[in-house]
């Protein structure tokens, strides 16, 4: 499908480049300014951190401590799903770098290097005056969910960087066949230890440079010089985490991945339209298979296809768009390159332009109006403005509580079971159960009862918890509530979990309480919590 010679712009229509027209370099300037000023004023209006990153945190922490690669001290679960990305934040914690900081400066770093690299590869084999690759950074840097998943502590950028980047690599010329061959393997290895994700875009890679092969585009030796790296680093790490963890795929499988979800993962992509109208868009990329570079398009659909095909069967994300975010890059290059055709119709040209130009206008405004447009939340997705203001509640909980460990009013040890396994847990670094099962592999496996929220549907059995000696049961995902509202509280229906009434039980603090369900009586409640005032709710 990316032919040598097409990869090198031959018969490609475009000119010589002796013969190009080159952009002044005052327009380069003024291009690269709007791009990165809009790019810097978007992240900073949704510069976050998700409580899920603070699971990489902990994670981080405990390596950094010396206490290996755990959640929980002497329990070996591998409780997240971006293994390059936690060693990184190790590294910076060696350093004495905070991964609150280290996490968004580097996914921004990440960023700003993907709109570099997208816009090199959108000029490659065009016209040096062309503004297309301009308008395809531009597009991308007016993005909501681009920008936001520039930040949130994950490892959403950098697996985004590297994909592209191994796409980017595998459609280019091979001019030093060893070298680009090693090095193209190595970024797709690199994604694969980023994400599970990583695995699935490095074979669609491999079949594609398999296909190049049979075609005699590309040379045996190239595809096993590809497949080298790739290999010895999946294989190493399914072998590493056989022997660290005792199982040969993370727990986050067992705990995320549900089976089937079409009805979801339909959800998911009218979420996509919903915010960027992006099905308006869609006939553009059958247009750029009419291009210059249509191979080259051809490859890319295909990667989509499947890629929309896995995205579809597992419902998707339970985050806005993050799934799809993966491969922004290629969808919107796409999508520009069939406007770059259309400007370029050899029969009618004005016409041509004048349809180009307004493609491009709509593409920029949606995606910018996409700001605005944040629909309903009855996709059972969250949405950024969702995931920062749980987000920042979950901090403050954290550190609060963590205020009250360090002053001697709550203890250094207590079980702590949540749904929100994330700052509160990396905060109080208590042992914590997850309820939903990421880092629990007990949890992760019991039968799921019922579609809920995709990724988070599985729930502690109450026997679990009292076995596990459960102090602090944070049953509404809000530990810290005001004093004044325990009454209200307590005239509540009794709560419920696994069809039993809970316990409920409340420790005075400041002018709040700490609220939550036990499965210890109050004698052990006072013996563990010797520096503070148990009460019933109704108590208040």
């Amino acid at each position: 499908m990316v032919p040598r010679a097409m990869a090198e712009g031959a018969g490609s229509g475009a000119p010589p480049r002796a013969a190009c027209r080159t952009l002044p370099g005052a327009a380069v300037v003024l291009c690269t300014l709007a791009v990165a000023a809009l790019f810097a004023w978007n992240v900073e209006r949704t510069w976050s951190l998700g409580d899920d990153a603070f699971i990489s945190f902990r994670y981080a922490e405990n390596l950094s401590d010396g206490l290996g690669l755990v959640w929980n001290v002497g329990e070996r679960v591998e409780g997240y799903t971006n293994f390059s990305w936690v060693l990184l934040l190790a590294a910076g914690m060696e350093l004495g770098l905070a991964p609150e900081v280290l996490s968004n400066l580097l996914g921004v770093a990440c960023g700003a290097l993907l709109l570099v690299a997208l816009q090199r590869f959108a000029a490659r084999g065009r016209a040096h005056s062309s503004l297309f690759p301009w308008l395809l950074v531009l597009v991308l840097a007016a993005s909501r969910s681009f920008a936001a998943w520039c930040t949130g502590g994950l490892e959403t950028m950098l697996f985004t960087l590297l994909v592209f980047l191994g796409y980017a690599r595998l459609f280019a010329p091979w001019k030093r066949e060893r070298r680009d061959a090693l090095g193209c393997g190595l970024l797709f290895a690199g994604a694969a230890l980023t994400r599970p994700e990583g695995i699935l875009f490095g074979g669609l890679a491999f079949a594609l440079l398999a296909l190049e092969v049979l075609r005699r585009r590309r040379s045996r030796r190239a595809a096993l010089l590809w497949l080298a790296p790739f290999t010895l680093v999946v294989a190493g790490h399914f072998l590493w985490r056989r022997g660290y963890y005792g199982e040969w795929l993370p727990n986050t499988f067992y705990a995320k991945v549900g089976g089937l979800w079409l009805e979801q993962g339909r959800r998911y992509f009218a979420y996509f339209h919903d915010c960027y109208r992006i099905g308006w868009f869609t006939p553009l990329a059958l247009v750029a298979l009419f291009g210059p570079r249509r191979r080259e398009a051809a490859a890319v659909l295909f990667v989509l296809a499947v890629y929309g095909a896995y995205v579809l069967a597992v419902g998707g994300d339970v985050f806005e768009l993050r799934f799809f975010v993966h491969v922004f890059p290629l969808v919107y290059w796409l999508l520009v390159e069939g406007l770059a055709v259309l400007a370029a119709l050899p029969r009618a040209p004005a016409a041509g332009r004048v349809l180009a130009a307004l493609g491009a206008l709509a593409l920029l405004v949606t995606t910018q109006l996409g700001f605005e447009r944040v629909p309903a939340n009855h996709y059972g997705l969250q949405s950024v403005e969702g995931i920062t203001e749980y987000t920042r509640m979950r901090v403050e909980e954290g550190r609060t509580l963590r205020r009250f460990i360090e002053a001697g009013v709550l203890p250094r040890e207590v079980v702590l079971c949540v749904g929100g396994a994330g700052a509160v847990p990396y905060y109080t670094r208590w042992t914590t159960v997850d309820r939903r099962g990421l880092n629990d592999a007990t949890i992760a496996r019991t039968p799921v009862g019922g579609r809920g929220f995709v990724a988070h549907e599985h729930d502690a059995p109450h026997e679990y918890l009292v076995a596990r000696g459960v102090v602090v049961f944070d049953v509404f995902n809000n530990l810290l509530v005001q004093r004044r509202g325990l009454r209200s509280l307590a005239k509540q229906e009794p709560f419920h979990h696994d069809g039993r009434v809970l316990t409920m039980r409340a420790l005075t603090l400041d002018e709040r309480a700490l609220v939550f369900a036990t499965f210890v009586d109050d004698a052990e409640l006072a013996r563990r919590f010797p520096g503070a005032r148990v009460l019933a709710l109704d108590d208040g």
